[in-house]
């Protein structure tokens, strides 16, 4: 006979539950003392997203202006707010507790990670203002724009209000700090116009002109490795007139000044998708900008005249002696504590930073219309060149629809005026990691520039602009 153990097992449920009954409470101190704790917990990471939920409701034409960015921004951040909210009000204190003390961990984990980034990238992306080794000088470069400041804002500081008054350039036949590596300075020689050129580049007819910003200009690269320099390798009758902070608005302007004098065959204009857009919607602003869509326009002479080198030297004097080329400088330039609470550098590993949205520029089909125009005047074509933002590429979650209305809005414009355009952004999608053409400071590396050169000289050919 099998022995009867149903009897056993239910002596020893009833003494398990007999003794959890008489297990002693903890006094209500204790547990109210509990209920707060897991409340300010649960309270602390909430409060985070909500503030995430109303920057953007406050910015919303940036950041809450389309579904995807409704959801990253505005939705998901409230939704994690609200469901912390709620563990904080439960009466099961010790649950609530430990909600608490795992989203305070989780959010103090992206904190740390954060500045763990940030502190990682700080050495490479401070070069961006030219902060100097305490061994080097930077007075050899005093004649000319420190690193990071911009030709318009010369204009603006020094009082200029009419195009043909206007400086384009940099400082001509002066060196050029132009960012530094690792406390070394990365420098060119301005040439006669105040471009980044070798002498050699005007010894023959200009073949070809680029237009652009700091992409263009090759910033943080050194002679050779810089976009221009790569695609005059292969194509030595090159002319580049890009500099940093230059917007489409601006280019127009260097194109209806300079194009005439170097009547390229083939007139390169680049587009980044970064700020231009941004660009375009301030640089009209600018009083020496205003003239720019005028047909009867006087853009002005290719040289510097005295009275420009008179306006402007006190002011290269006042930003040298101010800020520039320091670590202060690019704090404030950066914004650092707003990107830290944002947490921009883990959302960008995630793939979850969503660039501003921007909202259709009629500006634009009117730009190319008139770019095309100044080009037709010696025969020549106009090309645009599509730059992709490094935001791109990486991350763990899919993210460049994000970018695609803004590219689609420029392929509309340039379609409209039957202008070929060069999109990196797909020549970068082709290749494997297209972030490691980028370098720390977001703008190409030497390996970045070389593909894209590539890239441009080879559809300009099978496009028959060039032979």
């Amino acid at each position: 006979m099998k022995p009867n153990t149903n009897s056993t097992e239910g002596g020893e449920g009833s003494n398990r539950a007999s003794e959890a009954a008489d297990a002693p409470k903890a006094p209500p101190s204790v547990r109210s003392r509990i209920g707060v704790a897991a409340f300010i917990l649960c309270l602390l990471p909430a409060m985070y997203f909500l503030a995430v939920t109303s920057y953007a409701l406050l910015n919303a034409d940036a950041y809450a202006s389309d579904l995807p960015r409704l959801l990253r921004y505005v939705i998901g951040p409230l939704l994690i707010a609200l469901a912390l909210l709620l563990a904080a009000r439960l009466r099961d204190r010790e649950t609530s507790l430990m909600i608490g003390i795992t989203s305070c961990a989780v959010l103090f984990g992206l904190f740390a990670f954060e500045a763990y980034m940030t502190l990682r990238l700080l050495p490479k992306q401070i070069g961006v203002v030219g902060v100097l080794d305490e061994d080097e000088s930077d007075a050899p470069y005093q004649n000319n724009l420190p690193p990071a400041y911009t030709i318009k804002s010369l204009n603006s500081f020094s009082g200029i209000e009419k195009l043909d008054q206007a400086v384009l350039s940099a400082v001509p036949d002066q060196p050029v700090l132009l960012c530094s590596d690792e406390g070394e300075p990365v420098t060119y020689q301005a040439d006669r116009y105040g471009f980044r050129n070798p002498p050699e580049a005007y010894a023959a007819p200009a073949e070809i002109m680029v237009l652009g910003d700091s992409f263009a200009e090759g910033l943080c690269l050194r002679d050779g490795d810089d976009l221009a320099s790569q695609i005059r390798a292969q194509r030595p009758a090159l002319i580049n007139t890009a500099s940093r902070g230059a917007g489409p608005v601006f280019e127009l302007a260097v194109l209806g000044r300079f194009g005439p004098v170097f009547q390229p065959k083939v007139t390169l204009l680049a587009f980044f998708e970064g700020n231009d857009w941004d660009n375009l919607e301030g640089e009209p602003d600018l009083a020496f900008l205003q003239q720019v869509f005028d047909p009867d326009t006087d853009f002005g002479a290719p040289e510097w005249s005295d009275a420009q080198h008179e306006r402007t030297k006190p002011v290269l004097e006042s930003w040298w002696q101010g800020n520039a080329a320091t670590t202060k400088e690019y704090l404030t330039r950066r914004s650092e504590l707003r990107n830290f609470f944002a947490l921009q550098n883990t959302a960008l590993v995630l793939g979850l930073h969503y660039p501003k949205d921007v909202d259709p520029n009629p500006d634009y089909p009117v730009l190319l219309a008139r770019a095309r125009e100044i080009t037709g005047q010696w025969g020549g074509d106009l090309v645009l060149v599509y730059i992709p933002s490094h935001d791109r590429f990486g991350g763990l979650f899919p993210h460049q629809f994000v970018q695609e209305p803004l590219r689609r809005m420029v392929y509309e414009a340039a379609n409209q005026q039957s202008i070929e355009i060069i999109d990196l952004t797909d020549v970068f999608n082709d290749q494997p990691r297209p972030k490691r053409f980028y370098a720390a400071d977001s703008h190409f590396n030497a390996e970045g520039a070389s593909v894209a050169a590539d890239a441009i000289v080879k559809q300009l050919k099978s496009g028959g602009f060039i032979e």
